[in-house]
């Protein structure tokens, strides 16, 4: 379930700068990003594996109980972080492309509009998913005929759907930036030959 609570924590934002090339202060900077999602994860990895050593023996109502307000911590905390991180990397992208002069302005709004959106449909897609998840422990908690075995297969499953899910999400919007960023390299190389053309010429 880690896997599933953690998943997409690397910000699509983090490519912007690659439209040029990167300068040391930009390899810094994400070094500096990599580390605290490292720091993120392995803080969550082990307070997960201390809740599952404290759902050792309790009834199958009271561990779903459990399960559902140690998920509702761990996603408000992972939304904070998401958000701190978003805030983070929209104020080293405008810094960064202040003097910018290979793109233009009108550019600029562009890419920024673009990661803003592909941004809020992660929050959206997040929500949904955490907002299933709560449905279906509802339903696991209201199902009484189940054994604890079931109850562990039925998680496993439902998880594992979701980890398809994630990753159908991430291709697709993986896809969106790539069309994207070759549309504006298309652009800046279109006016640089344009720029090109009168010097030939002389």
């Amino acid at each position: 379930m880690k896997k599933i609570w953690l998943a997409g924590l690397i910000l699509s934002l983090m490519a912007i700068p690659s439209l040029v090339s990167a300068d040391e202060a930009t390899k810094a900077f994400r070094g500096q990003q990599k580390e605290k999602r490292k720091a993120h994860h392995e803080q969550q990895k082990t307070e997960n594996q201390e809740f599952r050593q404290g759902l050792k023996g309790m009834e199958p109502q009271e561990r779903i109980q459990a399960i559902k307000q140690h998920r509702e911590e761990q996603f408000g905390e992972n939304k904070a972080f998401r958000d701190q991180m978003h805030q983070q990397n929209v104020s080293y992208m405008k810094d960064h492309w202040a003097n910018n002069q290979k793109l233009t302005d009108a550019e600029k709004e562009e890419l920024a509009s673009f990661f803003e959106s592909q941004y809020q449909e992660n929050i959206s897609f997040r929500e949904q998913q955490h907002s299933e998840n709560m449905a279906f422990l509802d339903q696991l908690a209201a199902n009484s005929n189940m054994t604890q075995e079931e109850r562990k297969q039925a998680l496993k499953e439902h998880f594992a759907q979701q980890k398809s899910e994630n990753q159908a999400h991430r291709e697709e919007q993986k896809g969106e930036r790539k069309s994207e960023k070759d549309k504006i390299h298309s652009q800046v190389k279109s006016r640089k030959q344009a720029e090109q053309v009168p010097a030939a010429g002389q």
